[in-house]
């Protein structure tokens, strides 16, 4: 009886750690920047953290949604908790480039998108060094303004000024 409790007991712990384990802030961003929305949806509902950042200074998980123009993921941040009024410069960049908020980058995306026709829009982001495949998939597609509005809208009813 005494060994039929103690297995019992180490048969929890083994399993707790398999179905509890809480993802890390890596994995969220890799599937945001990715613009992977059902992994992204999984780790969110695991418990990730909305408001994973790159850097204690660098991008959360809030700005790569907006800027890939993602609005399920902006939504599922939201929803989570995400701060959309947090600043940050992008991955890479010096802490003296300007700190942005997830709606500046979003405003930025939808300008571009509005401005700059499908078919130069590859060759227009790799000049200027936007060469991430997510994000020059996401600038191409021919609805790309709407999701982009829609990101505006979302975001600008929850960010202040």
């Amino acid at each position: 009886m005494r060994y039929r409790l103690f297995f019992l007991f180490a048969l929890i712990l083994l399993l707790f750690p398999i179905s509890g384990c809480k993802p890390t802030p890596a994995s969220l961003m890799a599937a945001v920047k990715a613009d992977n929305t059902e992994e992204a949806k999984r780790l969110i509902e695991k418990g990730a953290d909305a408001n994973s950042r790159t850097s204690p200074t660098g991008w959360s998980a809030l700005h790569y949604a907006a800027r890939n123009g993602n609005v399920e993921i902006v939504q599922l941040l939201l929803n989570a908790g995400a701060d959309p009024n947090c600043s940050g410069a992008m991955e890479g960049q010096s802490s003296s480039v300007i700190s942005l908020k997830p709606l500046v980058i979003a405003r930025a995306n939808l300008d571009l998108v509005s401005q700059i026709p499908a078919s130069r829009m590859e060759e227009t982001l790799r000049q200027n060094g936007l060469d991430d495949p997510a994000l020059v998939k996401s600038m191409k597609d021919p609805k790309a303004a709407d999701r982009y509005q829609t990101v505006v809208d979302a975001l600008s009813k929850v960010t202040k000024n």
